[in-house]
């Protein structure tokens, strides 16, 4: 035998024998290259473009942030990001207005870290776009973003977004979050002889008017101002409209003889709509000698309607 037909039955004896183990290696690198070579196709991941530039409004196009304010805005905004991200969150803190600080933490940087944290670490960026200004308040649209050049994409892409505004108080820029804007207060009064209404403030919202209203039964039974049963029992008058309470169908509004309680009752507006709110109606203000949750509206001793100016 030749050295040829050496070889080749060599060959041949080699491939009988580990010729599946040679298909199977094949065939999965076969695979990976396939998969390699798709892959080299794909678009890398790419954080969410801003279509806007970011201090001319989205809502309003005579409203856009005055030239002089950009700059200090925009500082103020990184400043404030940078000790969220850094976890400095006593200085984030003290960058909230106090209404902004009281009306959302309860004054505590605790509950404040609570919500940052969830939100705001440091694979994170960030960028903005003005939607809204109104009264000398500038509202952006605050989104943060998986910052890529750290987390690379993997994991997916998140983004987070949130209403911020910010006003200046005595000279410095300070921001309210989760789409808070501000405190107004208003302490206008009205009574009969039943009762003593006084609205003592509004807290605004984007989206929302919250007012706190003391109520002072003057008389030695119970009033009823809302239980559920009447959708519109508490009305926000918006001159060419009325907005129902949103709690009140959820919660019962009763004050008991001879004493006074805050009430709060929210209502849906949004701050840039252009809307002025001229009045609060108590719609369905019930008079009972003795409460109890089965009594029923013709149980009253009275039902009436009372209505108060929010300014006067």
């Amino acid at each position: 035998m030749n050295i040829n037909s050496k070889i080749t039955m060599s060959i041949h004896k080699f491939f009988k024998k580990h010729g599946m183990k040679i298909l199977i290696i094949f065939i999965v690198w076969l695979i990976i290259f396939i998969i390699n070579q798709y892959l080299k196709t794909q678009p890398k991941p790419s954080m969410s473009t801003n279509t806007y530039t970011p201090d001319e409004a989205i809502m309003d196009e005579n409203g856009d942030v005055p030239n002089r304010y950009r700059p200090e805005i925009n500082d103020a905004i990184k400043k404030y990001f940078d000790y969220c991200k850094g976890e400095q969150y006593a200085y984030a803190f003290n960058m909230l207005t106090d209404e902004c600080q009281e009306f959302l933490y309860d004054n505590s940087i605790s509950k404040f870290s609570e919500y940052i944290r969830e939100r705001i670490g440091r694979d994170k960026t960030y960028y903005l776009q003005n939607y809204s200004n109104t009264n000398n308040v500038y509202i952006y649209d605050f989104y943060v973003t998986d910052n890529l050049e750290v987390t690379g994409g993997t994991g997916g892409y998140n983004e987070t977004k949130e209403k911020i505004a910010l006003k200046k108080v005595n000279g410095e820029w300070r921001i309210s979050n989760q789409g808070y804007i501000g405190k107004e207060e208003l302490n206008t009064t009205e009574e009969d002889e039943n009762m003593k209404i006084k609205i003592k403030t509004k807290n605004i919202s984007y989206q929302k008017e919250s007012y706190d209203i003391s109520v002072t039964n003057k008389t030695d039974k119970y009033i009823l101002i809302s239980d559920g049963t009447y959708t519109d029992s508490v009305t926000l008058n918006l001159g060419d409209q009325k907005r129902n309470a949103t709690n009140t169908p959820s919660t019962t509004f009763l004050v008991s003889p001879n004493s006074t309680k805050v009430l709060t009752f929210v209502f849906d507006k949004f701050a840039d709509d252009g809307r002025n709110p001229t009045e609060i109606n108590f719609n369905n203000v019930r008079i009972y000698d003795v409460y109890d949750t089965k009594l029923k509206p013709e149980n009253a001793e009275k039902l009436y309607s009372f209505n108060i100016k929010i300014k006067k």
